[in-house]
C-alpha cells in the first residue's frame, strides 16, 4: 500500500481532517465525555478536558508518520469536530485496513457516520491502494452495523467471544469492502446517503481534489455500454477528476454583475419578423382568383363528383 497519511478529505456536508490542540473542548462535550457513546467502545468516557488534551497531543504528534489516520469528523455547519473515524489496524501483507469511529450522541440517525464511512472507504481504496477495508462492533450494537452496510460493506459472519469493549466479552459482526476486480459487473443500488457522498482529498501541494470511486466507474462504463480493462478505467478515473477539478476552479471565479447568458456568442434572429395586419386585404387578394364565388377562392374537386 501506498500510504500517505491523515489528508484532508471534503464530503458534502462534513470535513474530515487532522485533529489540533484547540479541538479538545468540542471532542469533550461533543462525544467523549458521554458512557452511552463509549459503551460498546475499548475506551472508558473521559473525565476532564485535561484527559481529551492527553491523547489529542498524543495523536498530533504522530500525524508526520505516513501510516497513521486519525480524523476528526466536523460538521461544516457547526464547524466542529462531532466525531472521529480512524485506521485502527493496517496489514500490509493483505493491503488491509481496520476502521474503527464514534460519534456523539445529538448526531446520530443523520447519516453523518455513513458519509465519513464511504469517504474513507475511497479514500484508502482510490488513494492507498488497499485491498480490503473492514470493521466490526458488538452484535449489542446492530447499529453501528447499519452503519457499515449503508457505506457498502458487506456482512462477513460473527466471531464469538472475539472481542473485549466496556461491557466486557463481547460476539463481533465483521464487515468489510474489497477492491472491485471485475469492471462489467452489475453495481448494487447504492443507499441515498451514498449517492449524496462526493469526496475531494487534499493533495500533497495542499489542494483539495476529486477523487472518482471505481464504483462510479463502473457505473458510468454500464450507462456508456464500455468495456474498460482496468488500465482504461484508471485513465477514465484521472479524466473524469481531472475535469471535476476544473469545474471546481471555474466556480470559483468572481461572477457577481455579470449579466447571465442563453449563449457564449451573441445569437440574432435570422427571420425577419412577424407582420400583423387587421386582415381588410381580401379584395386584393381576391382579384387574383381564376375563379371566385360567395367572397371566396373556388377550386375543382380533389375527389369525385
Amino acid at each position: 500500500m501506498n500510504h500517505i497519511g491523515t489528508r484532508e478529505i471534503a464530503t458534502e456536508r462534513l470535513t474530515l481532517r487532522r485533529f489540533e490542540i484547540e479541538d479538545a473542548e468540542n471532542m469533550f462535550y461533543n462525544w467523549a465525555n458521554d458512557p452511552e457513546v463509549t459503551k460498546y467502545l475499548t475506551w472508558p468516557a473521559h473525565e476532564s478536558v485535561d484527559t481529551t488534551e492527553t491523547i489529542l497531543k498524543e495523536w498530533i504528534s504522530k500525524y508526520d508518520e505516513k501510516d497513521f489516520y486519525q480524523w476528526a469528523i466536523e460538521l461544516n455547519d457547526l464547524e466542529q469536530p462531532i466525531g472521529t473515524i480512524s485506521a485502527i489496524k493496517t496489514d500490509e501483507r493483505v493491503e488491509s485496513v481496520e476502521i474503527g469511529y464514534c460519534i456523539g450522541k445529538r448526531f446520530w440517525n443523520n447519516g453523518y457516520m455513513t458519509e465519513a464511512l464511504t469517504a474513507i472507504i475511497r479514500f484508502f481504496i482510490n488513494e492507498v491502494g488497499a485491498g480490503r477495508i473492514w470493521a466490526r462492533h458488538d452484535t449489542e450494537n446492530p447499529n453501528s452495523g447499519k452503519v457499515m452496510v449503508a457505506a457498502g460493506m458487506d456482512y462477513e459472519g460473527t466471531l464469538r467471544h472475539a472481542g473485549f469493549n466496556n461491557q466486557g466479552i463481547c460476539d463481533e459482526a465483521v464487515y468489510a469492502k474489497v477492491r472491485s476486480a471485475a469492471l462489467d459487473e452489475e453495481p448494487e443500488e447504492e443507499t441515498p446517503e451514498q449517492q449524496a457522498v462526493t469526496t475531494k482529498v487534499m493533495g500533497e501541494d495542499g489542494v483539495m481534489r476529486n477523487v472518482i470511486s471505481d464504483e462510479t466507474m463502473e457505473y458510468v462504463g454500464i450507462l456508456a455500454k464500455l468495456e474498460l480493462s482496468p488500465e482504461e478505467a484508471e485513465a477514465a478515473k484521472k479524466d473524469m477528476a481531472d475535469m471535476l477539478d476544473y469545474i471546481d476552479k471555474l466556480e470559483e471565479l468572481d461572477t457577481s454583475g455579470i449579466e447571465p447568458m442563453s449563449h457564449v456568442f451573441p445569437v440574432n434572429n435570422v427571420f425577419r419578423d412577424d407582420v400583423v395586419t387587421n386582415g381588410d386585404g381580401s379584395e386584393a387578394t381576391l382579384a387574383n382568383a381564376p375563379v371566385k364565388k360567395d367572397g371566396g377562392f373556388k377550386v375543382p374537386k380533389t375527389i369525385g363528383e
